[in-house]
């Protein structure tokens, strides 16, 4: 198995390479959540303005069974947004 050469910056015992790949998956994470947030807006406004399923999944290159299951799903409440409670529109 070839050698895995060292992140920049990183320690000889690899702490501060492990500490700065974490930190970046974490990031990572939190840029895929917000795009898909996006994309799930952007397809609801899609579809409310009159486009069909089919139309959009073409234009997202998504599968037309994704955007249905996108659309059954309401949208989510942003982080940091106050939960509108039981049985109210979000």
């Amino acid at each position: 198995m070839p050698d895995i050469p060292p992140l920049p910056h990183s320690s000889p015992n690899g702490a501060a390479g492990l500490e700065a790949a974490a930190a970046a998956v974490t990031a990572a994470q939190r840029a895929l959540a917000a795009a898909r947030r996006d994309l799930s807006t952007a397809i609801q406004q899609a579809r409310r303005a009159g486009q069909s399923v089919r139309v959009i999944a073409e234009r997202t290159g998504l599968d037309t069974i994704v955007v249905r299951n996108i659309l059954a799903v309401p949208p989510a409440t942003p982080p940091g947004s106050p939960d509108p409670g039981p049985g109210q529109p979000r």
